[in-house]
């Protein structure tokens, strides 16, 4: 060390000890907002991960309705709007998803982002998607088919960005529904992404169980 750096040093002592502790604190302050932040990215990629779940129980209403329920969320409906498919070789069905319970409670913090119907292992059935039934959506909403070998074809609408609670309803056509006895009888199953949209809300991917569904009796 010079003569010139010890003077300094002998100079000014109490200034370099101040600037020492000011260096200090700043790398602790670094190392805290460094924490918080990955903190915070952990939380917020847990939470944008989608959640799956299945359907706690499938009801069916009769030979033309079924309903899958989720706790806390709300449910996947399914009504069969066909008679003498044997004839007509198609079958609409009336699909939405709802936020509320048979217990009368509104879950109004979810909104939709998918619904998605697949029959179950149908050999030739196609779908189709037409404007739903009970609401006007805007036009904005997508649709994508594919199918699931052997023989399960699934349609997936993509709704755009809704008011929390409101209730989707679509009418999904199966054509060469699968029939038995001059009847259609098919195995559906049903899937449906929807948001929680309060702060930092988690997406949830529900699923139901095997739905049975036939004409009216």
């Amino acid at each position: 060390m010079s003569d010139t750096e010890r003077s300094e040093i002998q100079d000014h002592p109490v200034r370099l000890f101040r600037g020492f502790k000011q260096r200090k604190y700043l790398a602790g302050s670094i190392l805290i907002v460094g924490s918080i932040l990955i903190a915070v990215f952990a939380i917020v990629e847990t939470t944008m991960t989608p959640l799956s779940a299945e359907s706690a129980s499938v009801t069916n209403m009769g030979p033309e309705a079924a309903y899958a329920t989720f706790p806390g969320i709300g449910e996947y409906y399914v009504n069969a709007q066909c008679a003498n498919v044997n004839a007509t070789r198609s079958c609409p069905l009336l699909v939405s998803v709802s936020f509320g319970t048979p217990d009368g409670v509104l879950h109004d913090n979810f909104y939709t982002r998918s619904i998605t119907l697949k029959v179950v292992n149908s050999q030739g059935s196609t779908l189709g998607v037409e404007v739903d039934t009970y609401t006007t959506p805007p036009t904005a909403y997508r649709v994508a088919y594919g199918v699931d070998l052997p023989s399960s074809p699934f349609v997936t609408i993509t709704t755009p960005s809704n008011a929390p609670g409101a209730t989707w309803t679509f009418t999904i056509i199966v054509r060469n529904p699968h029939v038995l006895n001059g009847k259609m009888a098919i195995q559906i199953v049903g899937g449906t992404q929807v948001v929680d949209s309060r702060f930092l809300g988690r997406t949830y991917d529900l699923h139901t169980g095997v739905m049975q569904l036939g004409d009216y009796s």
